[in-house]
């Protein structure tokens, strides 16, 4: 999950809370705070604390990110203690999960054992190790729930990528390709190789 540098508040709060979106999106980029995925329809303002149970937040900078539908609808009204979850405009959650070539994810072998909380805690919050291969079936996605498939195409398509970078003929325009128009159009930043 990639940190999310939001910068210096535009404004501290906003007349109203979807007000905040273009300021959002210039900072942040039209993405997913939690899977990363490319927001290509209706963006969704998510509300860290959740506006019902901390109203006098609702319209607040720090309070603000952009979400899918699925992260937002999943993480929906649950109560938030910020100490007791990692997020990624607060902390390096870049490090803290690992995606994995079929999709699935899995907290990082080399963070604490409070870090590795945190991080569980952020992904239980918004589900996003749900896979289409997990056992039980809470722990699959819904019908619309394509963040895992979604992840391991991106990650085939980076595969694809890097080999024809590696190539020694390899014309250097097409690394320039990959990395400033293919990659952040496709999202999902932190789908790296960490072996």
């Amino acid at each position: 999950m990639r940190p999310v540098a939001k910068g210096l508040p535009p404004q501290i709060e906003y007349a109203h809370y979807r007000d905040a979106l273009d300021d959002l999106a210039g900072q942040i980029g039209l993405f997913c705070s939690y899977c990363e995925q490319p927001i290509q329809h209706a963006p969704e303002i998510e509300h860290v604390q959740p506006k019902s149970l901390e109203p006098h937040l609702e319209r607040s900078w720090n309070n603000l990110l952009l979400g899918c539908t699925n992260c937002n609808k999943t993480k929906s009204d649950n109560p938030v203690d910020r100490t007791q979850v990692a997020f990624p405009d607060t902390d390096n959650t870049f490090r803290g999960l690992v995606f994995l070539e079929d999709g699935k994810i899995t907290v990082s072998r080399h963070l604490t054992g409070e870090q590795t909380e945190l991080i569980r805690q952020v992904v239980g919050l918004v589900r996003l190790d749900r896979h289409p291969d997990a056992e039980e079936r809470d722990d699959r996605p819904t019908a619309r729930d394509k963040r895992a498939y979604l992840r391991r195409d991106v990650w085939a398509l980076a595969k694809r990528c890097l080999g024809h970078i590696e190539q020694p003929e390899n014309n250097p325009s097409i690394r320039s390709i990959v990395a400033e128009v293919l990659a952040p159009s496709k999202g999902f930043f932190s789908l790296v190789d960490r072996n």
